[in-house]
């Protein structure tokens, strides 16, 4: 009785371990970082520049505002980026859409902190219901199983890949924009 006592806690013990390094090791994909700026610039100016980035970087995506509080200084609102691939695998084309993400962008005065978070993956239907969905980007070197037993680690790369050349490109401009005068406060 005692050594099946034993076993049982120790497959209880290793169940535990392996529940608890998957939810570590597959945390959520996302991009964040406080960029500090001249530190005569008010917390209203870098206010005007987020806004009028995220109006333009963002205006072909749908709603692009959730949350606009200049008394605070956060603005919140969502976007989607183009999945396309020249990859052949299975599924290639039933892969290719989009990958939709939240943006939130918090304003003091001299510095700014952006999250690009809850990136998640939607594929096309290139046949009724048939398209194939990889859902929430995470760190996970392979795509969760749960809903779809055929997803595969080549794709999910591939799409990370891509998104991560995309975002990139997202933080470079918005850091660009971020550095210029909102145009209320040039002389004209």
């Amino acid at each position: 009785m005692k050594a099946t006592m034993t076993g049982n806690i120790k497959n209880i013990c290793a169940l535990l371990a392996l529940l608890i390094s998957s939810l570590i090791y597959s945390q959520e994909l996302k991009y964040e970082e406080v960029v500090p700026v001249d530190s005569t610039v008010t917390k209203q100016e870098l206010y005007n520049r987020a806004r009028d980035w995220i109006t333009k970087s963002l205006k072909d995506d749908g709603e692009v505002f959730t949350i606009e509080d200049s008394n605070e200084g956060e603005i919140t609102g969502g976007g989607k980026l183009r999945y396309y691939t020249k990859k052949i695998y299975v599924g290639a084309l039933c892969t290719i859409g989009y990958v939709n993400f939240k943006i939130n962008i918090y304003l003091k005065n001299g510095r700014y902190k952006y999250i690009i978070h809850s990136l998640v993956h939607e594929g096309t239907n290139c046949r009724p219901k048939s398209a194939i969905n990889y859902g929430l980007l995470t760190t996970n070197d392979k795509p969760d199983k749960t809903n779809d037993v055929f997803l595969r680690k080549g794709p999910w790369n591939d799409i990370k890949e891509k998104t991560d050349e995309k975002i990139k490109l997202l933080i470079y401009d918005l850091k660009d924009a971020m550095n210029k005068k909102h145009e209320t406060n040039n002389n004209w």
